[in-house]
């Protein structure tokens, strides 16, 4: 075994100031946060260092269990970057490097750390980068193949993203791992009383379809529906005409921002959430907290795993607004079904995502175990 076995560094999204700092209202995402998770709980097993950009204000509850690095600014060109980067490794001597979510970065990275015998094990964020497609932009990245033959460890989100990579690349088979998201259900809250009739928590860009979730609320006036949908950069006009659909439906609360700790209160008070998003990499860490707190899920477009067909915790509309509607109102309007529903929701997350089970399964594989 390498002296430098237990000596890792991750390396969080460049979107990640709102889980360090907890007075910073910049955006970020569930990836952030499936970071986060594993981190702390990594922390204890090894020398483990948490890569962030330099941040004017650090100020969240569980400093003590980070060794936070601010190794750059974010305004730093990508040379002034790899230098630091550079130097922070060697002094260091890192012997494993974990990133999350597809990048150019992410591609190149792997190939240099190769070069210098490094361990690089990267985790999807998505099923489409699992294709070789950027979340955002959905457009080819065209060194994909660099990232696949290079890092020494590629974790997956579900069986579908495995399958999208060793389809194309079967020798790579053994080096493919299937990981899934962890939840901290010591900060998960119950609540018997509720204020809202159904949830709904994305980032507003065009993929969330939104407007699916608000033309349910609007076909039901009598129930109250919460929104929380932040701003993306890029994505202004959007987040304009999200706000102006919200402003003509009388049923909807909205949030731009909450938080990070306030979604766990949020969720406890809420009956039903309901997805709407295309695809996603397994379900988004959202529905996870959300089932933890024993709410059901209705999902629009997609259903992964037996969160739906083989534990009964929500219903899946296969596109179908017309399903969807019809699956809410016979949620909302049977409290016997949405009882049952509540406690296999809760019976999901904790026997497939309890971020302790999950984070003993990433030791053993990177060495820590």
């Amino acid at each position: 075994m390498k002296d430098n076995q237990k000596t890792i560094a991750i390396f969080f999204p460049k979107d990640s100031e709102a889980i360090f700092n907890k007075t910073s209202k910049r955006t970020f995402g569930g990836s952030t946060i499936h970071l986060y998770h594993f981190a702390r709980e990594l922390f204890p097993l090894g020398k483990i260092f948490s890569i962030i950009p330099e941040y004017s204000t650090i100020d969240f509850p569980d400093k003590d269990k980070f060794n936070l690095v601010m190794l750059y600014k974010e305004s730093d060109s990508p040379i002034v970057k790899f230098l630091k980067f550079r130097k922070f490794i060697k002094k260091n001597n890192i012997g494993t490097i974990i990133q999350l979510g597809l990048t150019l970065e992410s591609c190149i990275l792997s190939l240099y750390l190769f070069l210098i015998g490094i361990k690089f094990v990267f985790i999807f964020a998505h099923d489409v980068e699992s294709l070789g497609f950027y979340q955002n932009s959905r457009k080819r990245c065209f060194f994909f193949c660099f990232l696949v033959k290079f890092s020494s460890m590629l974790i997956a989100q579900n069986d579908i993203e495995k399958e999208n990579l060793i389809s194309r690349y079967p020798d790579i088979e053994k080096k493919v791992k299937v990981l899934k998201k962890g939840i901290d259900f010591s900060k998960i809250k119950q609540s018997v009383k509720k204020e809202y009739d159904c949830i709904s928590i994305a980032r507003c860009e065009e993929w969330k379809n939104i407007e699916a979730y608000l033309e349910i609320a609007r076909r039901n006036q009598n129930y109250k529906f919460l929104l929380i949908a932040p701003p993306v950069p890029g994505k202004e006009s959007y987040y304009s005409h999200i706000k102006n659909l919200v402003n003509q439906i009388n049923n909807v609360v909205f949030y731009s921002f909450v938080p990070y700790e306030d979604i766990y209160k949020l969720l406890s008070l809420s009956k039903i959430m309901i997805v709407t998003s295309d695809m996603e990499g397994d379900w988004p860490l959202t529905v996870l907290e959300a089932t933890a707190s024993g709410v059901p899920v209705i999902s629009l477009n997609y259903s992964y795993g037996n969160l739906i067909d083989g534990y009964g915790a929500g219903f899946y509309c296969n596109g179908s607004m017309e399903k969807m509607n019809e699956y809410f109102n016979k949620l909302i309007n049977n409290e016997n079904l949405l009882n049952e529903m509540s406690k296999n929701a809760y019976r999901y997350s904790y026997e497939n995502h309890n971020i302790k089970t999950n984070a003993l399964k990433l030791a053993k594989w990177i060495g820590l175990q």
